[in-house]
Formats: C-alpha cells, structure tokens, sequence
C-alpha cells in the first residue's frame, strides 16, 4: 500500500503546476461551502480584522484554504524536484548574516513560522557550503512514511535532527567540530516556534492585538549552548516561489535580564511578516485566538 501511495504521489508531481493549482482553488471553494471547515479560520479572521466586511473575510478565508491545500500540491510536486528547479522555486537572501554570525558562534538558532511551504527551507545548504542545516522533527516509532519525510528533508543536505533528544546530537555535531571533523563551521537549526504549544513550556505574546502562547524551548536550548539568533523572513511572491531572506535580531528588552526576549522578538518580527499576506499563515485554521 505505501508503495502503491508513493507511485500515486509521483505521478502527481509530474502534472503541471497550474493544473494542481486549478485543482487547489476548487477544493478551497469547496472547502469554504462546509460551515464546520470554514468556520474556525473565519473566526479568527474576524477577531483579528473585526474591522472588515464578511465578504472580505469570506475572501480571506478562502485564500486561506488555497494557501493550505497549495501546500500539499506543492510538496508532491518537489518529490521530482532538481536542485535547479528546487533553487528557482526558493531563493534565500542575505545568507552573508550566518557567515558572520557563524565567526563567534558554531550553531546559530533560526526562528521562522508556518508560511505557506515552510518544507522548502530544507533546500539552504544549496546556498552556503559553510553553514550546516539542521531540522528539528517531531520523535515518532519507525515507520515507511517517517523514513521516507526524512529522506526527502534531508535530500539536500539538511540533517534530521529527533526532537525527543536534540542535546546529543548537538554536543556530537559540536565535537565533530571542535576535533575538524565537520565539514561545515558552523550549524543552523530552524525553529518554528509559532506552533501551538501542548504542554507547560509555553509563553503569551502579544500577536496581532491578542494575546499567543507560543512555544519558549527552542530559546531555552539556544541559550544553553551559546547559539546566536536570526529570524528567517518567508515571502511568497507567487504561488510556487518563495524568497527567505535572514534577518538579525534586536530584542526590545535586555536578553540578560529578559529569558524570553528573542522568543518576544521573534512574534514581533513575525507578525510583521504575516501582514504582508494574513492568508499565508498555516495556523488560522486552529483555536489560537
């Protein structure tokens, strides 16, 4: 059957983009006729641009549906994706910034939120032959279709990192380093840090004129091994291209005195991101306000 699922998954990826995101739009059509769907993303349209008539948040929420079934179109079709092809559809920016952050520092804590195709960050190490990828995922049993998301996260480089053990692999990427073992000089972890958190190792922010509890234990660990920070600003300029471009950051409060002020930084910055284009946001469709 997983065989049978990944010939299926293949063929797809060789339709051409602007049949699948025909395809897209009419489901999200589909999608905003079933009240118990569209109510939860209208929802928190509403509490968040209360301001807008409901034909405008109707508009909203099915660009919103597009963004969301986009996602998938788009990870079948980069299963046949080149490194060519794969560096055209995302293009990363100002990746000087991890140099220079990697002259004092060997990893570097990269916080970035659910835009859209967030699985295409994976493609940096066809940026920089210095600085190492390293992706956070979530600790599951074995299984066919855990190895399989691993092999296509890692296919350009990227290193899958459990997220029930981080540490280890961490002080063993460190001692590689420090022994010049390592091909890289440094290592970069991605952190969606805007994921509604479960257990007690959250934190509210102000987020779009209310209050967000997001998670604060990728801060925790950055700190613990002396990482420095930079936030990664996710455009999508059309359907399919993304441009990720890294930014510094420069907390409002003293991180000497404020344990969560990078994680505080981190909503202000995204929220600047998630105005450009609200719909992009992959969490409307869950309970956050």
């Amino acid at each position: 059957m997983f065989k049978v699922a990944l010939f299926i998954l293949k063929l797809i990826s060789y339709i051409p983009f602007f049949i699948l995101y025909g395809v897209s739009s009419f489901f999200a059509l589909v999608l905003c006729c079933i009240p118990m769907v569209r109510n939860v993303p209208y929802r928190n349209f509403y509490r968040v641009y209360p301001e807008l008539s409901k034909v405008k948040l109707m508009i909203m929420t099915y660009r919103y549906f597009c963004a969301f079934l986009d996602y998938f179109v788009e990870m079948a079709k980069m299963t046949s994706f080149s490194e060519k092809k794969m560096r055209r559809h995302c293009v990363f920016k100002n990746v000087e910034l991890l140099e220079k952050l990697s002259e004092n520092h060997q990893f570097i804590l990269c916080f970035g939120g659910h835009v859209v195709n967030y699985e295409m960050f994976t493609s940096l190490p066809l940026y920089t032959k210095n600085v190492g990828m390293c992706h956070l995922y979530l600790a599951a049993p074995p299984s066919k279709g855990l190895d399989w998301m691993l092999n296509e996260r890692g296919k350009y480089g990227a290193i899958n990192i459990p997220s029930n053990n981080p540490v280890r692999s961490i002080l063993t990427l460190k001692k590689e380093m420090d022994e010049g073992k390592s091909p890289y000089k440094c290592y970069l972890f991605g952190s969606l840090s805007d994921m509604d958190p479960k257990r007690d190792d959250k934190h509210a922010v102000p987020f779009m004129d209310h209050m967000l509890e997001v998670k604060v234990g990728a801060e925790k660990l950055a700190r613990k091994m002396n990482m420095a920070f930079c936030y990664a600003y996710i455009r999508r300029p059309k359907r399919g291209f993304y441009e990720v471009e890294f930014m510094e950051m420069k907390p409002k409060t003293n991180p000497e005195e404020d344990l969560y002020a990078y994680t505080d930084e981190f909503v202000r910055m995204f929220e600047e991101n998630i105005k450009e284009k609200p719909e992009l946001w992959m969490q409307w469709g869950g309970f956050r306000f």
